[in-house]
């Protein structure tokens, strides 16, 4: 018989979230093991940041002192000092609605197109991550400091507690057997969830996707008449909206992009005939594309959409990439990826988590993938007319920037902002999102949505969206914000000269030290 390797904790996938787990565990004391089944740098999808994402990365940053981190939660600092690392800026989000046969016009009072800013300039903003590279970054990163990595290694359950006798989780890593106290499953939607034991769910969405990676892809960009923009639109995460799904478009800074068409049926052949027949749909998109070059083979998957029934068990729990995932439409991946990192590393600063801890775990994935389904369904239900689509896109910003200010400008919870609900999954915002979906089954009108949305958001709305003096462009402008600061300062609970004394927070200092200090 072969002897087992005892182990503290395993963490199954190296991907980024399995990486800085595996090093802020590290850091809290903990026995690590990294177990990757490929061989970096591997190629992967999930690549739109968010400021959600950077407030993550830029807290694990403090908390442990990883300046990588830190320079990772920004464009520009990411560039000046990561250069090596692919990346792409990201000011924001761009939709635009298309209809077949015409070239694209953002129409009257730019109707058809929705703008909106993440950042006030480039040094600020948000990244699209090139997956391969800092994927493979981050795990070289956990080996440098001590984790004990290993790549090209499958992992296999044996058994898991009440399967057998003992209290670990047994695996077969390799050709070496495992032995788990905790078993962290961070391999993104692979089969290991089901044979610890979380079951197969329905998802409501039910989406294909076909994509690549492509050069000489030319920008989406303004043509004369358009209203003006608060950035560089090619420097957004970009969103067509079409009769068959979406496309979205991310630039790289090397001039590289990721693209690929989320679409509601399955249009079958092979994926380069169907990524041509729908560029051959949409005259806009198909000049975009008339030189460009797949750099990899173009790919497609059926089923994008998944969910278990349910996120932990004794000995054993999913990162959010592994419970569950609808799609890509808000970015909210990476965001929610982070935030279970900081969730996980405080259930295990004192030692390994109790049953009750890992099933309040459990509890807030499930009640955050329930959010975040709604509103993803909503989206589909809505698109492609903009004005209907417009319901869901600003409840998400109207939530997600209520989000952001809030952990900028107030102090921390005591148990810390990883443990607030995401996009308010556990707070009034859970009601906002449950109508917004009721609402998108029942509505039969784009009026009925309309009306209902501005006055829905109103107590969440602190950026000045729906505003008709921005025409479907919204800027991040900390001067109206200021001018707005009343408003503003009672929406996050403070007093208006509390709130100014607190602007300065907006901005991230540029080292990890200052922050620190």
């Amino acid at each position: 018989m072969i002897a087992a390797e005892r182990r503290e904790i395993v963490i199954a996938g190296g991907g980024f979230a399995g990486s800085i787990l595996a090093r802020a565990l590290l850091a809290e004391g903990r026995d690590v093991l990294l177990l990757e089944r490929g061989r970096h740098p591997r190629f992967a999808l999930g690549e739109s940041s968010t400021p959600l994402a950077n407030l993550a990365l830029e807290r694990l940053a403090a908390r442990y002192g990883f300046d990588d981190l830190w320079d990772l939660a920004a464009h520009g600092r990411w560039r000046r000092r990561l250069p090596e690392v692919g990346r792409g800026l990201k000011r924001g989000f761009c939709f635009y609605e298309h209809e077949p046969g015409e070239v694209f016009s953002p129409g009257p009072s730019s109707s058809r197109r929705l703008v909106v800013a993440a950042s006030p300039d480039d040094d600020a903003a948000d990244n699209q991550w090139l997956r391969a590279d800092v994927d493979c970054f981050l795990f070289e990163r956990a080996r440098a400091e001590g984790v004990d990595c290993r790549e090209e290694t499958a992992v296999e359950v044996i058994s898991v507690p009440g399967d057998a006798d003992g209290d670990q989780v047994r695996l077969r890593a390799g050709d070496r057997i495992v032995e788990a106290d905790l078993l962290v499953d961070a391999t993104g939607g692979s089969p290991l969830a089901a044979s610890l034991g979380a079951g197969e769910a329905s998802p409501r969405l039910r989406t294909n996707l076909v994509y690549s990676h492509f050069a000489g892809v030319e920008p989406f960009e303004r043509a004369e008449g358009w209203p003006d923009s608060p950035f560089p639109e090619r420097w957004s995460a970009s969103h067509h909206l079409l009769e068959e799904g979406w496309m979205y478009q991310l630039r790289f800074d090397d001039g590289s992009m990721s693209a690929g068409f989320l679409l509601a049926e399955d249009h079958g052949g092979a994926a380069e005939t169907v990524f041509a027949s729908l560029l051959g749909r949409y005259p806009s998109l198909a000049r975009q594309f008339a030189d460009s070059e797949p750099l990899r083979p173009m790919a497609s998957r059926s089923g994008v959409a998944y969910r278990r029934d349910r996120a932990a068990g004794h000995g054993w729990l999913l990162l959010p990439h592994s419970y569950a995932f609808a799609d890509p439409m808000f970015s909210t991946g990476i965001a929610w990826s982070l935030l279970a990192v900081e969730r996980v590393a405080d259930l295990c600063r004192k030692g390994l988590p109790a049953d009750g801890l890992l099933a309040r775990y459990g509890r807030l994935l499930a009640a955050e993938a329930d959010h975040i389904d709604r509103l993803l369904v909503a989206a589909y239900r809505s698109m492609p007319d903009m004005e209907r689509f417009a319901a869901p896109a600003m409840v998400y910003f109207a939530a997600a920037s209520f989000d952001e200010l809030r952990q900028r400008l107030l102090d921390s919870p005591s148990d810390g902002w990883c443990w607030q609900g995401f996009l308010g999954a556990e707070d009034g915002r859970r009601r906002l999102f449950e109508e917004l979906d009721e609402r998108c089954v029942s509505a039969g009108v784009s009026g009925s949505l309309a009306e209902w949305v501005g006055p829905a958001i109103e107590r969440w709305n602190l950026i000045g969206l729906l505003d008709p003096r921005r025409r479907n462009a919204y800027p991040v402008d900390l001067e109206d914000m200021e001018r707005r600061a009343v408003q503003v300062a009672a929406g996050l609970g403070l007093d208006a000269a509390e709130l100014r004394r607190r602007w300065p927070r907006l901005r991230s200092p540029d080292h990890l030290s200052a922050a620190l200090a």
